[in-house]
């Protein structure tokens, strides 16, 4: 019987790293609250199942690789830990491999400098605040069962369908300009050769943040993506007079610059898309679903 792989929250990273896991030969099942995708796909190697109680135990109970993917909410906190954790504590002897994607907003603002995986927390937004508390718990967890934890705190996560070309297309016509504001990212990709990469190399309860090798204010990523497109650079508002969103006043009220060294190191795999240049240079030539954004 194949290893079972299972992900709790099939998103946008997890219909990467399907294709990474092919080379493990497991048994990839998903859970999802989107009715139209459950099931399986004849030309993939996973299934979805729906996002119930009783999906979660029959994967949990036999399990040997977990990923959680559902961000934690401030009603109900961490959903697999207040409603399964029980049934993994259960089971914790056959899980050979556990991860959470977590997000570098734990390390609030930083005004700028770089941080890495011990670097403190600076009055983080509330998500952040979420995120570093759900850490924490599943830290505390693994350590009292000896589960084979890894925590991956991501940075903005950009890739096809994603991405700042396809904005423009869409009609973006402005950007902010906020001097010495950073921000980090990370393709698609090479989220799921990360992770693939701590699967072939286990290191329970390590911490990794995923970034590329260049944070770059937004505006930079807008003017690069233009010129890409043989568009005129658009507009930049300043940040002082900018009409935002409480979300958009929140990002960029962060600024850090997130340090990937020990995920380069421990991990020992080459990013596809070291900056967003190569990242968006190679979806520039993906035409299909460009020129599906330019009808």
């Amino acid at each position: 019987m194949k290893n079972c792989f299972f992900i709790l929250g099939f998103g946008y990273t997890a219909e990467f790293l399907v294709k990474e896991l092919i080379e493990f030969d497991l048994q990839v099942i998903g859970t999802t609250r989107n009715s139209e995708k459950i099931g399986f796909y004849p030309h993939s190697n996973y299934e979805l199942v729906n996002f119930s109680a009783a999906s979660v135990e029959k994967y949990l109970k036999k399990a040997t690789h977990i990923l959680i993917s559902i961000p934690p909410t401030e009603e109900k906190g961490d959903l697999i830990l207040a409603n399964f954790s029980e049934l993994i504590k259960k089971f914790s002897h056959q899980i050979k491999w556990l991860g959470y994607l977590s997000s570098t907003s734990v390390y609030g603002n930083h005004q700028g400098d770089w941080v890495n995986e011990t670097s403190e927390s600076i009055l983080p937004s509330k998500q952040g605040l979420l995120r570093l508390d759900t850490e924490k718990a599943w830290l505390s967890l693994s350590n009292d069962y000896r589960l084979p934890l890894h925590i991956f705190r991501l940075a903005g996560i950009y890739g096809p369908k994603r991405n700042a070309l396809v904005r423009l297309l869409r009609g973006k016509k402005q950007t902010i300009y906020k001097k010495g504001h950073f921000f980090s990212r990370i393709h698609v990709e090479d989220i799921a050769s990360a992770l693939a990469a701590s699967i072939k190399k286990p290191d329970p309860l390590s911490i990794y943040n995923i970034a590329d090798d260049e944070p770059a204010p937004s505006y930079v990523i807008d003017d690069y993506a233009a010129s890409l497109l043989n568009m005129s650079p658009i507009d930049k508002i300043p940040f002082e007079i900018a009409k935002l969103s409480p979300i958009e006043k929140e990002f960029y009220s962060h600024n850090r610059r997130v340090c990937n060294f020990k995920m380069k190191k421990n991990l020992l795999f080459k990013l596809k898309y070291p900056t967003y240049r190569e990242g968006l240079n190679q979806l520039l030539k993906d035409e299909t679903y460009l020129s599906c954004e330019k009808k």
